[in-house]
């Protein structure tokens, strides 16, 4: 009964994620700044877990200096993972579009769940690699490229691929693992502080912190924040709660049902919702039409995630 209501969760750790893309593409449309859409997003998350954990009582800000020095370096890298996958994916939009960057980055954490399951890294619960678990991945890839409609996007641009395209496609697959790890990071790193909100509130400021700067860099000053008009749309500043959702639940759900099983299920849930909104045309999304394909599509990764749990 538990198993189940994880893998609902892992799905719907997934299922938000799309939402949160909306509000944040909302956001960078009117500052023509994703990285000060990222920063008022991170912003947000970051506000209010701090008032959360004021509120709860068995939440402390306080550790002394030796337990911060106890901990391992790569603990305090999550804020800077959250930053360089959105780097990247700034880039790869403009190099790959939309269905290449999420096909790439997608199969990075698929792949990379399933590694960092087979060696149990970052002390997690091993979960070998067997011949079940790799036909459930061929199947899992498979039916993301259907769901994409890779095919005919592959069909459409064929005179435009090089070894550059190559490249670009294996940086998306880094990206994608690194957000696998990001995940194992935290899960690891919630333990040590005994606290997932603390966690949480540490890589959201962290990744806000680190936009910030990268957003003067590129001259992208936050007098845009200005330009933001909300008449309404509360959904604007979603994506900062859909952010610490996302942070807390994956953390809190990699040492039950693995890397791998979270990253194809959160896939499989950040598909489905996809196809609402695209369907439905919510929070200003553009409708569009949900072909066969794509429902074919959903129903393999859904059959692969299943798969993978059995294995």
């Amino acid at each position: 009964m538990f198993t189940i209501f994880y893998l609902l969760l892992a799905f719907f750790t997934g299922g938000i994620i799309p939402f949160q893309t909306a509000a944040n593409s909302n956001l960078k449309q009117q500052m023509s700044s994703p990285l000060l859409a990222s920063f008022v997003n991170c912003t947000v998350g970051s506000i209010a877990l701090f008032i959360i954990m004021m509120l709860s009582t068995d939440e402390s800000f306080y550790r002394s200096s030796e337990e911060w020095a106890s901990y391992d370096w790569w603990m305090y890298t999550s804020g800077a993972l959250g930053a360089i996958i959105l780097m990247v994916a700034m880039t790869l939009l403009i190099k790959l579009g939309m269905v290449g960057t999420s096909l790439a980055t997608m199969t990075g954490m698929m792949v990379t769940g399933m590694v960092l399951d087979e060696f149990g890294a970052f002390g997690m619960p091993i979960h070998k690699f067997d011949a079940i678990r790799a036909i459930g991945l061929v199947i899992m890839i498979l039916g993301v490229m259907a769901a994409l409609r890779v095919f005919a996007h592959i069909k459409q641009h064929a005179t435009s691929f090089s070894l550059f395209t190559v490249l670009w496609f294996l940086l998306g697959c880094f990206s994608g693992s690194l957000l696998a790890t990001q995940a194992a990071i935290n899960a690891v790193f919630r333990v040590e502080l005994h606290s997932v909100l603390y966690c949480a509130l540490i890589s959201m400021v962290s990744t806000s912190a680190i936009v910030l700067v990268l957003a003067f860099c590129f001259k992208q000053y936050p007098t845009r924040l200005r330009k933001i008009q909300i008449n309404g749309r509360w959904w604007l500043f979603i994506g900062g709660f859909i952010g610490l959702t996302n942070i807390i639940l994956s953390a809190e759900l990699v040492p039950l049902i693995g890397a791998g099983c979270l990253m194809t299920l959160c896939i499989a849930g950040q598909l489905a919702a996809s196809l609402l909104l695209d369907y439905f045309g919510f929070m200003e999304v553009k409708k569009r039409a949900v072909s066969l394909s794509q429902i074919i599509g959903l129903i393999m990764i859904i059959g692969a995630v299943a798969l993978i749990r059995m294995a």
